[in-house]
């Protein structure tokens, strides 16, 4: 059978194991070998089975996975995130709409010191979805603001999709970590500009509460002081080659864990509690990182990749205009789809045509990861959106009413996307600037 004909079937099998709610994982090694079976023959596939396994075990990149995981889980413990809510409050909290800002502004600075976009929206919807809604603040903005918040957790470093990315594609995670940071925080002041309009528009949105006075906001800036200790530290030891991002993630993990210590708020549940969970996720990305080394080896021995890098430059297409193209086929693909999947599934695909068209593969990362995270806020399947209205549901908000809070928040979204593929400096600046 040819073998390119081998790829495109493989690729609607795969599509269709997933719809039908087979892990990722599975779907990954399954697909993977056996179509690498049909092509090479069933003991070639057992040893890329084997040696996909001892690679992806001695990985020295996703060490820092299983790290990143427990310094989000010590940083929850710690209260890191009630603090920072409460110091964004006393800050934005006059202002209309400044709530729904200061819980956007929160998320932000939570996912600083976690890697997970999913524990994002669920934490910040505990921490603040009570005073939005006794503040009066109308349910569509508060769950629209909460939802978007939690696309934070991946753009804004350490994020989970992050680690896969670098992995995947070669490039640096250090510097793939500093790409991210300026549009990370850029979509969070859009965010805000965003709450501020519409509660312009509309002021019964989100009312302004009691103002506070320089000494009160001054003295709640210590809140925000662990994050940005940790922010600072995990940057600046990378600048100054003090550290690798894998030590660095270490070392910000110790802080979080002595921070808890310090507070007395570690306990050998939520310790015990804190580790299992950490186990647990990085089994499951273990298994989804050795699916995805064995299905990249397929798709290269198909030769799909290939022909389709080969097909994109008879377009005679810009780089631009290839980047345009493959950012369409991930919105359409998006909604469907999770986002780890979808970028399993497609990276392998494109990479031979990003190398053939120069396109620097820092500023695409970022790219994919935003319409990822895009993907997640848009009706009617975005995750978050089912994450935050589970948890509003005994509150008496609708399904129907999250998703239309999420709609001016995926606008948004699609407007920093236009400005990063219009703009790709702001994704490089930070890079450039730390080299």
């Amino acid at each position: 059978m040819n073998p390119e004909l081998v790829g495109t079937v493989a690729i609607g099998v795969m599509l269709l194991l997933m719809f039908l709610g087979l892990p990722v994982a599975i779907c990954l090694i399954l697909v993977g070998s056996i179509g690498f079976a049909i092509i090479s023959g069933g003991h070639q596939a057992l040893m890329l089975v084997a040696l996909s396994t001892k690679s992806s075990l001695g990985n020295y990149t996703f060490a820092v996975f299983p790290v990143f995981l427990l310094l989000g889980e010590f940083g929850g413990i710690s209260g890191m995130v009630n603090e920072a809510y409460a110091a964004m409050n006393t800050w934005l909290g006059k202002v209309r709409g400044g709530l729904a800002m200061a819980s956007v502004a929160g998320a932000a600075l939570f996912s600083t010191v976690s890697g997970s976009s999913m524990s994002c929206a669920a934490v910040m919807t505990r921490v603040a979805l009570p005073n939005l809604l006794y503040r009066r603040y109308d349910p569509r903005l508060a769950t629209g603001a909460l939802a978007a918040g939690g696309t934070l957790g991946n753009i804004v470093p350490p994020g989970v999709l992050l680690v896969f990315y670098a992995i995947m594609t070669g490039v640096s995670l250090g510097d793939f970590f500093v790409a991210c940071y300026l549009p990370g925080f850029l979509l969070t002041f859009m965010y805000m500009v965003q709450i501020y309009i519409q509660c312009k528009l509309n002021p019964s949105l989100g009312p302004g509460t009691s103002s506070t006075t320089w000494k009160e906001k001054l003295f709640a800036v210590k809140g925000i002081v662990p994050v940005a200790i940790i922010l600072i530290a995990f940057l600046g030891g990378i600048q100054f080659g003090v550290f690798t991002p894998n030590e660095g993630a270490s070392v910000c993990t110790a802080f979080a864990f002595l921070y808890a210590l310090i507070r007395k708020t570690l306990n050998g549940q939520n310790v015990l509690q804190a580790f299992k969970s950490t186990l647990v996720t990085t089994g499951m990305g273990l298994a989804i990182l050795i699916g995805a080394d064995i299905f990249n080896v397929f798709m290269a021995a198909s030769g799909l990749a290939q022909a389709l890098a080969t097909w994109l430059t008879e377009l005679h297409l810009s780089s631009l205009g290839v980047v345009i193209l493959i950012m369409a086929i991930y919105f359409i693909l998006g909604i469907p789809m999770d986002p780890l999947p979808m970028m399993m599934l497609t990276i392998p695909i494109f990479l031979p045509a990003l190398k053939a068209y120069h396109i620097n593969l820092l500023w695409f990362g970022v790219l994919v990861i935003v319409q990822c995270e895009l993907a997640n806020i848009t009706p009617p399947v975005g995750m978050y959106l089912f994450v935050v209205a589970q948890m509003v549901k005994e509150k008496g908000i609708s399904m129907g009413t999250v998703f239309r809070g999420a709609i001016p928040f995926c606008v948004t979204c699609i407007l920093f996307l236009l400005i990063l593929v219009a703009f790709p400096q702001i994704s490089l600046f930070m890079v450039s600037l730390m080299k």
